[in-house]
């Protein structure tokens, strides 16, 4: 081993030790590359000097840097793509490390993290380049999964230092992985968007999620258990019908179909159908909102099986009289802590942005092959939101678009038509789905109209209809029979019951512990424990407030009820504590703003304890 991997590896080792064993493993011949699109990799020497590498990609030669002046090289990349004002860079491409160098060099507040897609080229590099600098100051992945990348990059929304995040290449890495690199892209603005809009949608509906949660529970005995529906339909085919202004086209084609294939209604869309005679298998429901239970109440057919999360609009729940399937559902934690405390099996159904994402993967998991998918335009096509909508409704001109904010884009047809982040956040769960279950089923788009979804074949619904097996497969009486089968037991309500004793108990504990914290750094506000007259109290005092926010952090009760409420306003208490202890040296100064945090904190933690308290006592009244 020569006497730079050495060293590389040893600073692997202490600083970046995930790395380290998945070097150290491909020198052993012990670890299988994931990347294996590079051919060939040649040192380019000149004298007893190795100065650049040449790779070989796709039947291409690529030089690493260029050796005649990587430095001044260097610093062109920085000023091409680098922004100042960014508090994280993501570097796709370690080459030979020059722009990183510089990169932390001139911005050592910045946090940045370098993929190295090949673990062949970056073994190669580790030979011959001392890496010391960046394996200290930065992060480092190696020939990882885009799911990984996009799980760490995700964190780093989370992360309270004020600033953009910025992906960049090294350019030659977009060429020589120009597959790689335009995933990586496209999916971190597809991450910051879904990212942007899943916090407007908590801090809309985050306290409704929980009032939700908690009165639909006490009414799982009058629904059966979604979670009896997995892999009982395999091989039918499976309809998404979705609310957009396209599905006038192609709605008609769906009589006739009952006990063909699944249909599935998303939000809206069952009206539609009721206004065009029709009536789907199921309905699924999951906003929260007054006008969602408006919907549900207000539909005429009451043999549709209404699948739905517990927090969906009680109107909802209360108003269809019909047969009811619950199913357990991230969004709702609550419902997955009783399923888990009572010892019931459910599958989670996932959740996105829309109802129709949700839709989807129920079908998916149905075992539906293939699954259509009408009405799902994520866009304002003809002006309009809905199907039966007048032309014109939501958008009636250019000037109009502007003002409201909305995106244009291009349907499939190519013409320009106008959306919105959060339908562009819908597609963008769509695509990420679809791409990791194209192989398992067929996926049909026959919304004919709309946006282009990737991964999902576009057809005409005559089309596609024509293409599937159709025949009688008896699946009203299959549905009717699931129904029973997931039916909840007799001593589910006393189960019920136990677990809201359980939550109110632990709500119980969490006002006891905030009262202490609040006395503690009301204490510390007065100088009780000020440090100059004795660390060692003052040290434990602070260990104590700490110890106790974490506490109400792993609270069992935490991720069900609380984190909706109180995660936001956290967050960003402690952004504002990050920012001024960086500009802060006095101590009465720190001193404030920490202390001032955790009353802030203290507060939010009480008044929502109180929130879920109310809750209960209405549940109770009302159940």
């Amino acid at each position: 081993m020569n006497e730079v991997l050495a060293k590389n590896l040893s600073l692997l080792k202490e600083y970046q030790p995930e790395t380290y064993l998945k070097l150290d493993r491909y020198i052993k011949g012990e670890y299988v590359p994931k990347d294996n699109s590079v051919e060939k990799i040649l040192l380019a020497r000149q004298d007893d000097l190795i100065i650049n590498i040449l790779v070989k990609c796709s039947d291409k030669d690529f030089l690493l840097c260029d050796h005649e002046n990587p430095i001044n090289e260097a610093y062109a990349w920085i000023d091409k793509y680098i922004d100042p004002s960014n508090k994280a860079d993501i570097v796709f491409g370690m080459g030979l490390a020059f722009h990183l160098e510089v990169l932390l060099t001139s911005f050592p507040n910045k946090k940045v993290i370098v993929i190295e897609p090949n673990i062949n080229l970056f073994y190669q590099i580790a030979c011959i380049r001392n890496l010391e600098p960046v394996i200290k100051k930065a992060e480092i992945i190696v020939d990882e999964d885009l799911d990984v990348i996009l799980e760490r990059i995700n964190s780093l929304f989370w992360d309270t230092e004020k600033g953009g995040i910025q992906v960049q290449p090294l350019e030659v890495y977009g060429e020589m992985f120009p597959e790689m690199w335009d995933k990586l892209r496209d999916s971190f603005i597809k991450l910051a968007n879904n990212f942007t809009v899943d916090i407007a949608t908590r801090r809309k509906f985050g306290e409704l999620w929980v009032h939700n949660n908690i009165k639909n529970l006490n009414k799982i005995c009058e629904a059966s258990n979604a979670g009896v529906l997995v892999g009982k339909f395999k091989g039918i085919p499976g309809i998404l019908v979705s609310a957009g202004p396209s599905l006038e086209k192609n709605i008609h084609l769906l009589k006739g179909l009952e006990d063909k294939c699944v249909i599935m209604a998303a939000g809206t869309a069952v009206r539609i159908m009721e206004d065009f005679g029709l009536a789907p298998h199921f309905m699924v429901g999951i906003d929260a909102g007054a006008k969602e239970g408006e919907i549900h109440s207000n539909v005429k057919n009451k043999d549709i099986y209404f699948i739905y999360s517990n927090q969906v609009s009680t109107y909802s729940v209360d108003g269809y009289k019909g047969p009811k399937f619950v199913m357990n559902y991230p969004i709702d934690m609550y419902t997955a802590g009783f399923f888990e405390y009572a010892g019931i099996k459910s599958d989670f159904f996932l959740s996105g942005p829309s109802v129709a994402n949700t839709c989807f993967d129920i079908l998916f998991k149905m075992g539906c092959d293939p699954i259509i998918i009408i009405g799902q335009d994520m866009a304002f096509t003809y002006g309009s939101m809905y199907a039966g909508e007048v032309p014109g409704t939501v958008v009636d001109g250019a000037g109009e678009a502007k003002r409201r904010g909305y995106v244009l884009a291009k349907d499939i047809y190519g013409n320009e038509v106008y959306t919105t982040r959060p339908f562009l956040a819908m597609r963008n769960w769509f695509e990420g789905y679809f791409e990791k279950v194209r192989d398992k089923t067929t996926i049909i788009n026959a919304t004919e109209g709309g946006l282009n979804i990737s991964y999902a074949r576009n057809e005409t619904l005559e089309a596609a209809l024509k293409s599937c097996n159709l025949s009688e497969s008896g699946i009203k009486d299959h549905i009717r029979s699931l129904h029973e089968e997931g039916k909840f037991a007799d001593t589910v309500a006393s189960k019920i019951e136990e677990y809201r004793a359980y939550v109110q108990r632990e709500i119980r504990r969490l006002e006891q512990l905030s009262k202490r914290q609040l006395e503690t750094a009301e204490d510390l506000k007065r100088d009780v424990y000020h440090p100059s007259k004795s660390r060692s109290r003052f040290i434990k005092a602070v260990n104590s407030i700490n110890e106790m926010s974490d506490r109400v952090l792993q609270s069992p009760i935490y991720n069900s009820l609380l984190k909706n409420l109180v995660e936001i306003d956290f967050y960003i208490i402690k952004a504002e504590v990050d920012r001024l202890v960086k500009i802060l040296t006095k101590y009465d100064d720190i001193k404030n703003v920490y202390v001032n945090a955790i009353l802030s904190q203290n507060q939010k933690l009480n008044a929502s304890l109180g929130k879920i308290k109310k809750f209960f006592d209405e549940s109770d009244v009302t159940a």
